[in-house]
């Protein structure tokens, strides 16, 4: 079951404490916690552990960074002591790691704050006399503290920029507590923060040996996968045959966990992976069960992202989705374990950033050489097309990080509200222009952050998701990223590390699979009703997107260009205006 809690805090005690009781007759949820001027309520009371000496709560998975691969329990408040002495976020962040959000209480200073990995997620809102933060947008629905109402305002945005965080959603009031972030509350008045920023593992300094790097991400992989493997009796690891997912599976062998592996497969082309997944489980010695892809399971009026409070998802992953929940139910699995975010951690890239980066710390010299050969090999490029598109580059490369925005089949004022005020974030403004590669890197990594809270939450199935865990993306951010692409591959070092895990033809496999062949199948067989759920939806009403650029790219052939990619986006989005209006009624 997944953890849901909702966290209020108010200066009127006595309205709390009724709000607390309506909330508990209302959807059952029942309060863990409470102190002056704050309550804590959650569906699985184990999940709330207590700072020693009254200092405050964590809800969700808390692990000792130096200690065994284990979560810590209410029964084991002692492990919390340090925090007692220390400042509490910066000993959260430096001896802890896990998926959590943190209540930190300092007589009537109250402090929330959400782990930097985003294992957790945390929406709030305001409330009478104070504030109400909790897990799931539909948890503050259901308990009658607001009713939600689309921000269209916001809506250009994520047309433009999907996949960047940002602290307001498109739900009215609504506000998610970004990754590595606090609220603090005083006297009334609300202060926030960050206290974790990648650039504060970004290294200078290169290390002492390739071997040491290999081992000690192997090391950290390891027990990360292990410590989350500690938490659930049956994982369902969904293996594509992919590296990521391999590594994940490699690292579950070695925590001694029995798993089962699920692989999704389409009927032909890149989404067929089933003998890299075969030779995968083969290799670690686990069950794996194939399917297929079903369009059966495709419906235009649900919604990927019906419960985020963003419209992020693609119509398609419905499939995905429903497939692997069948599969979760049939073998009874308590959670879905994946290998998403490896290629943002481990930095799969295809730019010329890492030259720039092995060029500043190194000079002209025969490491800058031997990372152009990696480059040239790796893109199958000639040498001196790299040379030509770093210099061509080099300007821009060095300029702060402008996120790509997808334009594409917008109305010209949607355009215009969104490069008027550029979407931005603050791990992108605080950047170091000396490390091209790194920023690459970080704008990677926050790529992934809007979808890290998953997708199964509407079917009430954890998703675990270690590479993405707190001490391997710092591991990973101290490595220089010309490393990262040593010999020609992507994520050199991370294969270097499990190389010996892996079988040939998984270790030595050049091409990455893709859904894309169902999801062309999707569009061709719904044709039809796509066309009409656009042309006669919100975006054509209220002018967000051109209705001659949309009809040009809906009469065209789905696989050909990537037009497909933006259709399947807006349907979704579609699904989720619909959904969420009806929430509201």
């Amino acid at each position: 079951m997944r953890l849901e809690f909702l966290i209020l805090s108010s200066c009127d005690q006595a309205m709390l404490e009724a709000l607390v009781m309506q909330i508990h007759r209302v959807t059952g949820i029942s309060q863990a916690a409470a102190g002056e001027g704050f309550a804590i309520l959650s569906r699985s009371i184990d999940a709330v552990v207590q700072i020693p000496a009254g200092k405050g709560f964590v809800v969700g998975t808390l692990f000792s960074r130096h200690g065994p691969a284990r979560s810590i329990s209410q029964a084991e408040p002692h492990e919390l002591d340090e925090l007692v002495q220390a400042n509490g976020m910066e000993c959260l962040r430096d001896r802890f790691w896990g998926g959590y959000v943190a209540l930190l209480v300092d007589g009537s200073v109250l402090t929330l704050l959400r782990d930097p990995s985003g294992a957790m997620p945390c929406y709030m809102i305001p409330i009478a006399g104070g504030w109400a933060a909790a897990s799931d947008v539909s948890l503050l629905v259901q308990a009658g503290l607001f009713k939600p109402e689309i921000a269209w305002g916001e809506i250009p945005r994520y047309l433009a920029a999907r996949d960047l965080p940002d602290t307001v959603t498109a739900i009215e009031q609504v506000r998610e507590l970004l990754p590595g972030t606090y609220v603090c509350v005083e006297a009334g008045l609300r202060t926030s923060g960050s206290f974790w920023s990648p650039w504060n593992y970004v290294s200078d300094k290169d290390w002492p040996g390739t071997q040491q790097m290999e081992e000690k991400l192997r090391r950290t992989v390891d027990h990360c996968v292990a410590s989350w493997a500690s938490t659930t009796s049956t994982p369902l690891l969904t293996l594509s045959g992919g590296f990521d997912s391999s590594v994940v599976a490699a690292a579950l062998q070695s925590s001694r966990k029995h798993f089962c592996c699920l692989t999704i497969c389409t009927s032909g082309g890149l989404g067929n992976e089933r003998d890299y997944a075969r030779a995968m489980a083969d290799a670690v010695g686990a069950r794996i069960v194939e399917e297929d892809y079903d369009l059966a399971d495709i419906d235009l009026s649900v919604s990927a992202a019906r419960h985020f409070p963003k419209p992020i998802g693609q119509i398609h992953e419905t499939a995905y989705h429903a497939t692997a929940m069948r599969v979760a139910e049939a073998l009874e699995a308590d959670a879905i374990y994946t290998g998403s975010g490896g290629d943002n951690v481990f930095y799969n890239s295809s730019s010329v950033r890492p030259l720039l980066d092995c060029l500043r710390a190194n000079g002209v010299g025969l490491a800058a050489f031997r990372t152009l050969r990696d480059i040239s090999d790796k893109l199958e490029v000639s040498k001196r097309a790299i040379l030509w598109e770093a210099a061509r580059h080099y300007c821009q490369l060095t300029r702060p990080y402008a996120w790509q925005l997808n334009l594409d089949l917008m109305s010209e004022e949607a355009r215009q509200s969104v490069t008027a005020h550029p979407p931005s974030h603050s791990w992108l403004d605080d950047q170091q222009l000396s490390r091209p590669g790194k920023v690459g890197h970080i704008a990677l990594l926050l790529r992934v952050q809007n979808h890290l809270e998953g997708y199964l939450r509407t079917f009430d199935m954890p998703l675990v998701n270690p590479l993405m865990s707190q001490p391997i993306v710092e591991l990973a951010l101290s490595i220089p990223t010309w490393h990262m692409v040593r010999g020609g591959r992507d994520r050199a070092v991370a294969r270097a590390a499990y190389d010996s895990a892996m079988p040939p033809v998984v270790r030595d496999r050049r091409r990455k699979g893709s859904p894309s062949s169902f999801a062309v199948t999707v569009l061709r067989a719904k044709r039809q009703d796509a066309r009409e759920r656009l042309l006669d939806g919100e975006l054509v009403r209220r002018g967000l997107i051109d209705k001659a650029a949309l009809i040009a790219a809906l009469s065209a052939e789905p696989g050909i260009g990537l037009s497909y990619v933006r259709i399947l986006g807006l349907l979704d989005m579609e699904a989720w205006i619909s959904h969420w209006r009806g929430q509201g009624r």
